[in-house]
């Protein structure tokens, strides 16, 4: 008995709420998502490029917190200058390792830059693998890092090496895969990482 009322009141009250919601909202039915929907469609905090336009800055604002950043950085204390035009952050200056350039180029996406056009050089004591290598073989050698990244989707990532320069082009899930990359040609061997890579949220 208790379970007949129960659908009685469901199938009579139901109804009504929806009614009333209509209403409330000009004729435009709501529709409600399951529990967890919400986070699985919402922009992510790794995601710069994503559509949601809050977490679009202007470009002052991008190169303030860039800025703001580098100076509590053990990175950024050396002369890294910071351009923002339309979200593209340009970073130019020398820095003492890759590891600088790997910071750095992370400060600036979780900044909110869209993309960042990597001008900055090694200025300190390094390596130079890239001279002892051909084009050929730091392509190479920079696919074998990607390959075997657990941080990295390879397969959309194209590479191209030139004179110990290396350029990444493609799609990423989110910009941490992007530093990770930049990362992985580094320590590859490359004398300087170009990025052209953009988010793609949807890349599996």
């Amino acid at each position: 008995m208790h379970s007949l009322f129960q659908r009685f009141f469901i199938g009579m009250i139901c109804p009504f709420l929806i009614a009333v919601m209509v209403v409330q909202t000009n004729g435009q039915t709501l529709s409600v998502p399951a529990v967890g929907f919400d986070e699985a469609i919402s922009p992510g905090t790794n995601d710069p490029l994503s559509d949601d336009n809050t977490n679009v800055h202007s470009d002052d604002e991008i190169a303030y917190r860039i800025q703001r950043h580098l100076t509590v950085s053990p990175y950024g204390k050396g002369a890294v200058r910071v351009h923002v035009k339309q979200g593209e952050t340009t970073l130019s200056g020398y820095v003492e390792d890759s590891d600088a350039i790997i910071e750095i180029i992370e400060i600036a996406y979780d900044s909110g830059a869209t993309n960042v056009n990597n001008q900055l050089r090694i200025s300190g004591p390094t390596d130079h693998p890239w001279r002892t290598m051909t084009d050929q073989e730091l392509k190479e050698a920079v696919e074998d890092e990607l390959y075997w990244s657990p941080f990295v989707n390879a397969v959309p990532i194209r590479v191209e090496a030139q004179n110990g320069s290396v350029t990444l082009s493609g799609r990423v899930e989110n910009r941490g895969e992007i530093a990770d990359a930049v990362e992985n040609a580094y320590e590859a061997g490359a004398k300087h990482v170009r990025i052209q890579l953009w988010i793609d949220s949807t890349l599996d």
